[in-house]
């Protein structure tokens, strides 16, 4: 299984590339646009470039499912490292060989038929009561069925943000299931920090993506204020409720 990295204004930052093992690098693949490219080919030798027409990380990554050759495929987010439980539940820096055991479990669970796996935030963790949960918010690390999107015709670019969401709730409204793994976690920084998806994210379009992420999916997703102090520039601002487990029940 091979893993797509989306990036974009974080030359300097690769955090993700640096916290992967060299086994996992191997199969990664950088995305980026034409005027990192070289750049980003000093750090990284197999780069994936985007024509100029492809902006926004929901045209990105349907750009990516349509390039695919494979059954399936790992994103990952730029900015992120990786977190595992220890025996006290606390969560703790993973090593390499903990971050290769993550990995296949994300490939085995779209063996298992899934179709999409995921790995806990960092914040939130502590509320899951299981290692393994079904129907659960996923975004930033996920295995996804390539094949299975392709034949139900579910497109990452039907919302300019949220773009995983509709993707998953689309999953599961056609009886598809998803899984999240909460014995691991990604964290980040912070929300929103410069470069990735804040580059083109802003109050407007996120509004937008919220309400019509409501709209595709009513009455599974609500419209929520939320004010979050680590989102840079967007502590205020128009986000998501989605009742998961109800939009999959709608469809057994």
């Amino acid at each position: 299984m091979k893993i797509y990295i989306p990036t974009l204004g974080r030359v300097d930052n690769q955090a993700t590339l640096k916290n992967l093992p060299q086994q996992l690098l191997d199969k990664t693949i950088l995305v980026v646009q034409p005027h990192e490219e070289e750049l980003l080919k000093k750090q990284h030798n197999n780069i994936l470039v985007l024509p100029e027409s492809i902006k926004g990380i929901g045209k990105t990554r349907q750009y990516i499912i349509d390039q695919c050759q494979d059954d399936r495929l790992l994103f990952i987010d730029d900015d992120l490292k990786f977190l595992k439980k220890d025996s006290l539940d606390k969560l703790k820096n993973c090593s390499d060989n903990e971050v290769i055991e993550m990995y296949d479990w994300l490939n085995e669970k779209i063996n298992n038929g899934y179709g999409l796996a995921g790995i806990s935030a960092q914040q939130g963790n502590h509320t899951h009561k299981t290692t393994e949960v079904i129907l659960s918010r996923i975004y930033a690390i996920y295995s996804i069925n390539v094949s299975l999107m392709k034949q139900l015709q579910i497109r990452f670019d039907e919302i300019e943000l949220m773009e995983d969401f509709n993707v998953q709730l689309r999953l599961i409204r056609n009886g598809v299931l998803t899984i999240l793994n909460s014995s691991f976690a990604h964290a980040q920084k912070n929300a929103n920090a410069k470069g990735g998806c804040s580059e083109f994210r802003n109050i407007e379009n996120q509004s937008k993506s919220a309400r019509l992420l409501a709209k595709l999916h009513y009455p599974f997703v609500k419209v929520v204020k939320k004010k979050t102090k680590s989102w840079e520039g967007m502590q205020e601002r128009e986000d998501v409720m989605i009742y998961w487990k109800k939009a999959y029940k709608q469809n057994i």
